[in-house]
């Protein structure tokens, strides 16, 4: 590793799991994936662990015994796990990690990733309502990140950002439009990061333009949604104000009303 590069920790706290992705970075050169490890299960004991090692699989879905409840915990175990390692010479100390970046799926009106800084935080923090499953825990890891690595930079991407593009006639709500637009009242997408991803990869895949290539995409996992992308764009997406609209998922009932699903409906 050069002197000029640097370590990177790529953080996805999901709505049961957490993911960090450690990379090595050079001015004016593409990132290089060094490690890769994954605690699922959160919502279900025993959490599972998995650690990839460059091209080799450390552990696959490995049961924990150690008491681990929250985001921030299965953090907390990995941060310590890949500190240890006597094979993953990259890493010795907290204070070799250089940039972290969250991902943090309800960013408000944010167009662009965010250096966090306090106002920052706080306008985070505001939004945790619109999005517990997701904004709480990620913030949770960014404050721990924030107090017991001062030298690192923190940076927050939005999974909303992606979706800034849908037009105001589709992610406006038939509501009073005075109430709607003086609490922020609207569509605003989530997953986004992950829409952007599968966007730029197909039109790379089928030799085409970001700007010429328009997609029907589902994202499925604990979290489900659907995103019609066109000519590169976030055109519409089944979620809305906040995750909870749309496709069921793992925790939540989607579009599906949660009456058809409560006992008392059963029974009746």
């Amino acid at each position: 590793m050069s002197i000029m590069s640097k370590i990177i920790l790529s953080i996805n706290a999901g709505s049961s799991s957490v993911k960090i992705s450690v990379y090595t970075a050079s001015s004016g050169e593409e990132p290089k994936e060094l490690a890769e490890t994954q605690i699922d299960g959160l919502t279900s004991p025993p959490p599972q662990l998995k650690y990839t090692r460059g091209s080799q699989s450390i552990c696959k879905d490995q049961k924990l015994e150690e008491k681990i409840s929250s985001q921030k915990d299965a953090f907390k175990y990995m941060l310590d796990m890949l500190i240890k390692d006597t094979e993953f010479s990259h890493i010795s100390k907290q204070d070799d990690i250089a940039i972290v970046c969250h991902r943090v799926v309800h960013g408000g009106d944010f167009e662009t990733p965010q250096i966090i800084n306090d106002e920052t935080y706080h306008k985070l923090e505001a939004l945790t309502d619109l999005a517990p499953l997701h904004n709480a825990s990620a913030l949770e890891i960014v404050h721990y990140c924030i107090q017991e690595m001062p030298k690192t930079r923190n940076v927050a991407v939005f999974d909303s950002e992606f979706h800034q593009t849908i037009p105001e006639h589709i992610r406006t709500y038939p509501i009073n439009q005075e109430i709607a637009k003086k609490n922020k009242l609207r569509k605003y997408g989530f997953h986004g990061i992950s829409y952007s991803f599968i966007s730029r990869s197909v039109a790379a895949y089928l030799g085409k333009k970001e700007s010429e290539t328009s997609l029907i995409v589902l994202h499925l996992g604990s979290g489900a949604s659907a995103c019609a992308v066109k000519n590169g764009k976030s055109y519409d997406t089944s979620m809305g104000l906040t995750p909870l609209a749309g496709l069921p998922g793992a925790t939540r009932s989607g579009s599906v009303d949660p009456r058809y699903v409560s006992p008392g409906y059963m029974r009746s």
